[in-house]
């Protein structure tokens, strides 16, 4: 029998940086599947559909994590149990409130001679609230409507209940005897040891015999989901679930309930739904300002950082670039009767002439046309100077300093309506300001990405970095959220 949704009840008030399921007992029977997150903000988001999808095959209530939030520097990387573990456990706050108030961007940098002469409890102190001030976690409500992609489940895939989850603020061992009501931990979980990181493959056997298949590709281990089904354990606990194919779905149900879970975790975080409508009104003014042939604007992700990505990083830019000039050419194509009009030059001045007598007569627009950083008004005056069928571009991007970086220096003499999000200063200083509550921590440098991410998803069109699983969030996800009347012809 299924323990009753209680996660339901909660934060009404939708505080964001409380969590929605509150701490309540386990119910009288109630069996739990739990993992170790790591890895990025949006590796952990894969990571998440698959654990909620496999606690639906499962009947299980998951356990579900808090986000983590870092600088690089302090990222969660997959390690061999139990390193991952202790890297969770070495992540609290304990006897470092006085942290809060302490703001180590803000110390001036010092010389040899003045750290020799630091005390050791200076020292302490410094290491201590860098380190702080570096990461944070937060409730996945912060960002998504997780409360509604529990509920809409039911009718999907035949499920007649929301999908359970039980909030776990803590990932150590203590806090599960702690708030489970185990007693054993030995006799009462079974834990995955991880030998690599892809060491298990989930497979769908319900209606596929894998019993004389081969395992190939990149996970070493196989695991038959009816075998998981039946473990009497009250708590299933793997290490990583990362990958996106890490639960095969095979049978009819399991495309159905991916598919859901893929299409349905909306975002929700008001500021970056705020700023990002704020952008798109000041692109459209740009737009208009600057006599851009085409309405709206091109959205691109380039990933430069890390892994392959640094190495390929000339390559994936001069995909980019293909792809804007094939754009060009559509534009031309679909307007070339208005560029026909505008090569005129009597109608053209005639259109100058009424443009200039509006101008003179119409109120002064709401929106600021240009910002006290000197990026917006080089920004216009370089796309003003260019073609009309040169279209407005953002680019959403972890490179840093973007218009100063060489990599960037020849796109940008090529295509000069190419914006970034340091353009955009009212939206900036909406996101700017927000700390997290509960620590104290600016939440800025870590929604900096799904902004990029949201605003580059509201372009006309799209073209992503190949491989990268941020681009991908946005093709599957964001972009044709923001698009569905476009899906039947975007590729």
């Amino acid at each position: 029998m299924r323990p009753e949704p209680l996660q339901l009840e909660g934060n009404k008030e939708h505080n964001p940086f409380i969590t929605m399921f509150p701490q309540r007992p386990p119910a009288e029977g109630e069996r739990f599947l739990a993992y170790l997150p790591h890895s990025g903000f949006h590796n952990q988001l894969i990571t998440l559909r698959t654990a909620l999808r496999l606690a639906v095959s499962l009947n299980r209530t998951l356990l579900l994590p808090p986000l983590y939030l870092s600088h690089k520097k302090q990222a969660l990387r997959w390690r061999k149990e139990p390193v991952l573990l202790k890297q969770w456990s070495d992540r609290n706050r304990t006897g470092l409130d006085y942290c809060r108030t302490i703001e180590p961007a803000t110390w001036p940098s010092k010389n040899r001679k003045q750290r020799e002469a630091m005390t050791e409890q200076e020292r302490l102190t410094e290491h201590q609230c860098r380190f702080y001030h570096l990461w944070t976690t937060t409730p996945w409500t912060y960002f998504y409507d997780i409360p509604k992609i529990l509920s809409d489940v039911v009718g999907v895939a035949g499920e007649t209940m929301p999908i359970r989850v039980f909030s776990r603020p803590l990932i150590t061992m203590e806090w599960l005897k702690d708030n489970l009501q185990v007693q054993d931990l030995q006799k009462e979980m079974y834990f995955f040891n991880d030998t690599s990181q892809f060491e298990y493959l989930i497979v769908d056997d319900s209606e596929t015999d894998y019993g004389t298949m081969a395992t190939d590709g990149k996970f070493s281990k196989r695991l038959l989901l009816t075998d998981l089904q039946r473990r009497p354990e009250r708590i299933l606990h793997f290490e990583s679930l990362f990958a996106s194919d890490r639960f095969e779905a095979r049978s009819q149900r399991q495309r159905d309930l991916k598919q859901y879970l893929s299409k349905g975790m909306d975002l929700w975080n008001q500021a970056i739904l705020d700023a990002t409508r704020m952008a798109e009104d000041q692109i459209e003014v740009w737009s208009k300002e600057t006599g851009r042939l085409a309405e709206g604007f091109l959205g691109v992700h380039l990933r430069t950082e890390d892994w392959i990505f640094a190495k390929g990083a000339s390559m994936n830019l001069q995909r980019i670039v293909v792809w804007v000039e094939e754009m060009i050419k559509q534009d031309r194509s679909q307007y070339s009767s208005k560029l026909r009009r505008r090569a005129d030059p009597v109608p053209q001045a005639l259109a100058a002439a009424e443009a200039a007598v509006q101008l003179a007569q119409a109120p002064a627009s709401p929106i600021p046309t240009t910002a006290t950083d000197e990026a917006v008004p080089t920004l216009l005056e370089r796309c003003q100077s260019s073609p009309a069928e040169s279209p407005m571009i953002f680019m959403a991007t972890d490179v840093h300093q973007p218009r100063s970086a060489p990599l960037l220096k020849e796109f940008l003499d090529r295509f000069p309506c190419t914006m970034f999000l340091s353009d955009f200063r009212e939206s900036n200083a909406l996101l700017e300001k927000i700390r997290n509550p509960v620590d104290n921590v600016l939440m800025w440098p870590y929604m900096v990405a799904l902004m990029d991410a949201n605003l580059a998803a509201k372009g006309r069109v799209f073209q992503g970095t190949d491989r990268s699983t941020f681009s991908a969030y946005i093709i599957n996800h964001l972009w044709p959220k923001y698009h569905p009347e476009a899906m039947g012809e975007y590729r």
